[in-house]
């Protein structure tokens, strides 16, 4: 588990280890796989053994989970791409859907052992995972700043129709859109359709195959085939660093921490030959201003309804004021969407609270995770929130006080909650209003004399009502 080529898809693994690159458009089928329970069986674990019990017990059972759902991926010649908190997106490059099928199954039978997880207290927690699939062509993007850590993402109609395909999948349950569906003909059983009246279309549920899938899984790599050099562009630099110095991996916590989703819209994934190089320099530029405050990219989804990204702050690198640092980040990246004539809506949803951290995956793929109840509200936020809009919960208003200037909307109602958030909408820096109040005074009640001295005042406050701090030194 302490090899860095464990954080690159199995593909891009091979590849490497063979010196080829990998096609930027590809024909094949994804799956993605959402495990539920994880969220509740983590406080739960909290509660009854203590965090720090408590969060080495819960990435126990995900490691064990992660280990038998991934293990039937990479037998059928798959790749898990990315994760997206308890869920993975996975890809079988050149299939049409029967060994993505196959795979899903075999995923389902796997989670048969870890259905039911008893606490101490005699609690029992169930878990369960849904897969969906879609078979179609894809882009298949590498973007990022090397040092800050590579990100490979899965885009393009196929996605749009999978992302539909999971709003119409239940636990327990491998689902195909029609297009897949289709292709499969007879070789798949069918158990029923569920119809969507609204995009005027039909998922079909599958209990199994009427004939098995071929075997296709990865052959071995030599030990040292991707060594850590070549591993390296892959990782986030904190986690590099520490398997590097032989330390192992961060080990699971239960700690407090910040989640900042960001939405945005704007790139054409199908048509647009530049969509590769727009996304990557507007992520090399999230990777800056994350850098600047040390924050850390954590995922990156390409979705139906737009794409988002999402950032944390107090895991790995912990700071007294990381609520202030999340909030800044976001004026900064809203900023950036606005430079950026390739990006046109954006929406931020902050949220502060306790998150499972840590290294978590099977052993033959892993990732490092910010994970809690915090993490899904930010999303929720994210998702409520209007164009250019920053909304945070009341913790991080809390936490960050009049230093920013704010507006208090009415509590919104948001899915997974029962009661009604309370939520702040971030404005701007209260600073900047500081200094226009300055200049006002100086011209209501000018200096007599001091010309000089005076403009050399006003040059540099405008220097830092721009955005670059100075510092006058008055004798």
């Amino acid at each position: 588990m302490e090899s860095p080529s464990v954080y690159i898809p199995m593909d891009r693994r091979q590849a490497l280890a063979q010196g080829k690159s990998l096609p930027e458009r590809v024909q094949g089928t994804a799956l993605f796989a959402d495990i539920s329970g994880f969220t509740p069986l983590t406080e739960t674990l909290a509660r009854e053994l203590g965090p720090q019990r408590g969060s080495e017990e819960i990435t126990r059972h995900l490691n064990l989970v992660y280990d038998a759902v991934i293990a039937e991926v990479h037998g059928y010649g798959g790749s898990v791409i990315g994760f997206s908190g308890d869920a993975i997106t996975c890809w079988f490059d050149q299939d049409n859907g029967l060994r993505a099928v196959a795979s899903g199954l075999a995923m389902q039978e796997a989670m048969a052992r870890f259905a039911q997880v008893t606490a101490p207290s005699g609690k029992t927690m169930p878990l369960a995972i849904k897969t969906s699939i879609a078979c179609g062509p894809a882009r298949r993007f590498l973007v990022g700043n090397p040092e800050q850590g590579l990100v490979e993402v899965l885009a393009g109609q196929t996605l749009n129709r999978l992302a539909q395909v999971d709003h119409h999948t239940q636990g327990g349950e491998v689902v195909l859109d029609t297009v897949t569906a289709i292709a499969l003909g007879d070789q798949v059983r069918v158990a029923y359709w569920r119809n969507d009246q609204e995009r005027a279309c039909a998922y079909a549920v599958v209990d199994g195959l009427k004939r098995p899938a071929p075997a296709s899984a990865w052959p071995p790599l030599a030990e040292h085939a991707t060594h850590d050099a070549i591993a390296r562009p892959w990782l986030l630099p904190p986690v590099y660093e520490r398997l590097r110095s032989g330390l192992g991996e961060f080990l699971a916590e239960l700690r407090p921490a910040v989640s900042l989703f960001m939405s945005f819209t704007g790139i054409d994934y199908d048509h647009d030959p530049d969509a590769e190089r727009k996304l990557d320099r507007f992520i090399r530029e999230v990777q800056t201003i994350l850098n600047q405050y040390e924050g850390t990219l954590i995922q990156l989804t390409i979705g139906d309804k737009g794409s988002y990204l999402y950032a944390a702050f107090g895991a790995p690198v912990a700071h007294e004021d990381d609520a202030l640092r999340a909030a800044s980040t976001a004026l900064a990246l809203r900023d950036l969407a606005r430079r950026l004539d390739f990006i046109d809506q954006t929406g931020v949803g902050i949220a502060q609270g306790r998150m499972r951290t840590g290294a978590y995956g099977g052993s033959t793929m892993r990732t490092y995770g910010v994970l809690g109840n915090a993490t899904n509200l930010a999303a929720r936020l994210m998702q409520a929130a209007a164009p250019d809009q920053i909304l945070v919960n009341d913790a991080v208003f809390q936490a960050i006080g009049d230093a920013l200037d704010w507006q208090t909307p009415p509590p919104i109602q948001v899915k997974g909650r029962s009661e009604p958030v309370v939520i702040h909408s971030l404005l701007g820096e209260r600073q900047r209003r500081a200094l226009r109040s300055l200049f006002d005074a100086l011209d209501e009640t000018p200096l007599v004399g001091r010309e000089e001295e005076l403009a050399l005042l006003i040059q540099e406050m405008e220097q830092a009502a721009g955005g670059h701090g100075q510092i006058v030194g008055l004798t």
